[in-house]
């Protein structure tokens, strides 16, 4: 197995040196990870072994949105989609509602102290490769918060500092029931339409369920979309039908930056039998991944709402489906650019309203900063 794991990780390198949209800003690091391929592939002696060689060079990228397309329970979580908390330093700054971090009691501003009973170092450590050079702001950020989100063959707590003393809490054991909807939807007082989608921005039946949220809420004179639960991505067969709702004519949404051809723009067109009217409130965080980013940016660069909520996930770039011909493993790399319509990069653009996004089993801040601003408008 040794022989097939070493061409596989050779044909990883180069597939990266090809087709990666951000190649030149990882090359070192890159490099450096690929001149370690005899040692990293050591003895191996079972399919999770050999995937998890190919784990660890990929995480020589330090890219969320670089992923294999299988897991074995040696793999990590993935992020932000199998995270339930997000770190600034040693700062929680976002809690997953529902997660199992929220119903163990972490909250928004709680001071990790240890990830996995490992200090936050040493956890971070643990996933920044190749071992032996110097690491950015960026990478170990990346780091800090993978290592957060842990393996799954892995037990999980997280440390935090508390009034009597440090405060160990439990990740396992909760139950995190799934969405029963791809879509949920309520009229709110004061006729405000209020849809969220369930991590449903890549399979097909969304259209409808939205279509039928529209016609549910028909007569609304403001609206809430809330992207906060949607790490999962998606395409642009489901969002550009959701954005069309609120478009009296073809808008453009999202900036393509293509490696060896000319940028160009991707509009959306009105959908539906008629156009909603109204101001609109579009809700960001961290779980807002890939295609939830893009619809932000879109309803953004197409002036029809308001963006409110934190940073999202920042999954840089569109990405492409792969193959390890010598192993059949499965991988997406990010091999093109995206950009707001303004020419901000997808991944760094900012919401105008800042307010906390996931704030756990809490308050939910950003809904309230929504009604309220909305409450604003003399509809």
């Amino acid at each position: 197995m040794r022989p097939a794991t070493l061409a596989a990780a050779e044909e990883l390198c180069a597939l990266v040196r090809t087709e990666y949209a951000f190649y030149e800003s990882r090359r070192d690091t890159w490099e450096a990870a690929c001149a370690d391929i005899p040692d990293m592939v050591g003895s191996v002696a079972s399919k999770a072994e050999q995937l998890q060689v190919l784990e660890t060079l990929l995480d020589a990228l330090h890219d969320p949105h670089a992923s294999f397309g299988t897991n074995s329970g040696l793999s990590p979580r993935l992020v932000p989609s199998g995270a339930d908390y997000w770190l600034t330093g040693d700062q929680v700054v976002a809690v997953r509602h529902g997660s199992a971090a929220a119903q163990a009691g972490l909250k928004v501003g709680d001071r990790v102290i240890a990830i996995n009973g490992r200090p936050l170092e040493e956890a971070m450590e643990t996933r920044l490769q190749p071992k032996g050079v110097v690491y950015g702001p960026a990478q170990k950020a990346w780091a800090l918060n993978a290592a957060a989100a842990g393996y799954r063959n892995e037990p999980r707590s997280v440390t935090v500092a508390r009034e009597g003393g440090p405060d160990t809490l439990s990740l396992d054991n909760h139950e995190i029931p799934a969405p029963q909807e791809f879509v949920s939807a309520e009229m709110l007082p004061g006729r405000i339409g209020y849809i969220r989608l369930n991590n449903s921005l890549g399979d097909s039946d969304t259209v409808a369920a939205f279509d039928a949220a529209m016609k549910q809420l028909k007569g609304a004179r403001g609206w809430v979309l809330d992207l906060r639960d949607t790490p999962g991505g998606g395409n642009t067969d489901v969002a550009e039908p959701i954005l069309g709702h609120f478009l009296s004519e073809p808008a453009s949404y999202q900036r393509i930056l293509p490696m060896d051809e000319p940028a160009w723009v991707k509009q959306a067109a009105p959908h539906g039998r008629w156009t909603a009217e109204g101001p609109v409130v579009v809700l960001v965080g961290r779980w807002t991944g890939s295609m939830g980013e893009g619809l932000a940016i879109g309803f953004d660069g197409a002036r029809r709402g308001d963006v409110f909520g934190s940073d999202m996930a920042r999954l840089a770039g569109g990405v492409e489906d792969y193959m390890l011909s010598r192993v059949g493993i499965p991988i997406r790399l990010p091999a093109y650019s995206l950009a707001h319509v303004y020419g901000t990069p997808r991944h760094e653009w900012t919401p105008p309203h800042q307010v906390i996004a996931d704030n756990g089993d809490g308050p939910d801040l950003a809904l309230e900063a929504a009604l309220d601003w909305l409450g604003e408008f003399s509809m």
